[in-house]
């Protein structure tokens, strides 16, 4: 595939993120239970999970933290849907997004 392709992927994952932190801005535990907030939530995470799997397909030596736990999230959200809870949501988000973004905006520079 060429270049182009993970330049892509890694813009999408850093959407995803914004998009996340966007929606998730001033989100009290109680309000992640709301459908349509952790629906989006749980959108944007599988697109992180689903963009990192493609960008490391093309170039395995992503200097990205927990790569393999990222996109086993992805799984998780999607075909696990029943045990993710409010609380493992805020957890990414509060505890691991930071971080990945900094790297994807790293490689990106």
């Amino acid at each position: 595939m060429p270049q182009k392709d993970l330049k892509k992927y890694l813009l999408d994952i850093l959407q995803a993120i914004e998009g996340i932190e966007q929606i998730s801005a001033g989100l009290t535990i109680k309000d992640f239970d709301i459908i349509g907030n952790k629906w989006a939530i749980e959108r944007g995470i599988s697109i992180i999970g689903e963009a990192l799997y493609k960008a490391n397909n093309i170039d395995r030596t992503l200097p990205i933290t927990n790569l393999s736990k990222i996109i086993a999230t992805r799984h998780i959200v999607i075909h696990d849907y029943d045990i993710v809870d409010s609380a493992r949501l805020l957890a990414i988000i509060q505890n691991h997004l930071p971080l990945l973004k900094e790297e994807i905006e790293n490689i990106l520079k």
